[in-house]
């Protein structure tokens, strides 16, 4: 009877080590591959959302008869300070639609008042730069009675979220979000130019962002 030859101690050694490392590398590929997808869900989560706000945005401006007031709509525009205190809410644009800047209706239309405001999130966890902060939201509140100029605590109460997750960046950076201002090379008083900064992010490893920058010409001016 003939001797049936085993597996040698070495033999079994190196091909368990061999599987062991395929199931790493298999592990970490499946891993990647989980926070790959999660990350592509997460920006188009952030792109949806802000597409839907700049629609709103761009519907409001391109039918606005008359723009109020903005966050830097003072003779510096957007070249202006744009600064929100810890905890704060700021008026981000009011403009009326149907109303000429004399208060009469247009073509018998119904005057409508919008009004937006900004709430200053919370979150500093991993940051950049320092002095931002994210999870902040945009209100949107629309009114009839053009004669009143809302707080920003009712348009909260009364009005509709309408984006969130939104970062902050004081003017001090460099660049100013959530920023709605008068360009600055626009002449005081003929002004029809308005730039957006929005940027919307999530507290994410890694971090996921969307960033919009766009110039509105109003049709009538402010």
């Amino acid at each position: 009877m003939k001797n049936k030859k085993g597996f040698t101690l070495t033999e079994v050694l190196l091909a368990v080590m061999i599987v062991g490392l395929i199931s790493i590398s298999l592990a970490a590929l499946t891993r990647s591959a989980a926070r790959e997808s999660g990350v592509g869900r997460s920006r188009i989560m952030l792109r949806n959302n802000l597409s839907t706000f700049m629609r709103t945005l761009r519907s409001d401006l391109m039918t606005a008869s008359i723009v109020h007031e903005c966050a830097l709509c003072d003779t510096a525009g957007d070249q202006a300070e744009f600064s929100v205190a810890n905890g704060a809410t700021v008026p981000l644009l009011r403009l009326t639609k149907n109303q000429t800047h004399k208060g009469a209706s247009i073509n018998a239309q119904t005057p409508v008042s919008v009004m937006y405001c900004f709430e200053k999130g919370s979150d500093t966890t991993n940051i950049v730069p320092a002095t931002a902060t994210r999870g902040g939201k945009i209100y949107r509140y629309e009114y009839t009675d053009t004669s009143l100029v809302p707080l920003c605590s009712e348009v909260i109460s009364s009005g509709k979220m309408v984006l969130n997750s939104v970062k902050y960046i004081p003017s001090t950076e460099g660049y100013a979000v959530p920023m709605i201002g008068r360009r600055h090379f626009s002449r005081s008083g003929l002004n029809s130019m308005l730039r957006v900064n929005i940027i919307t992010e999530l507290n994410s490893t890694p971090v996921v962002n969307e960033t919009v920058e766009e110039t509105f010409a109003v049709p009538i001016g402010y």
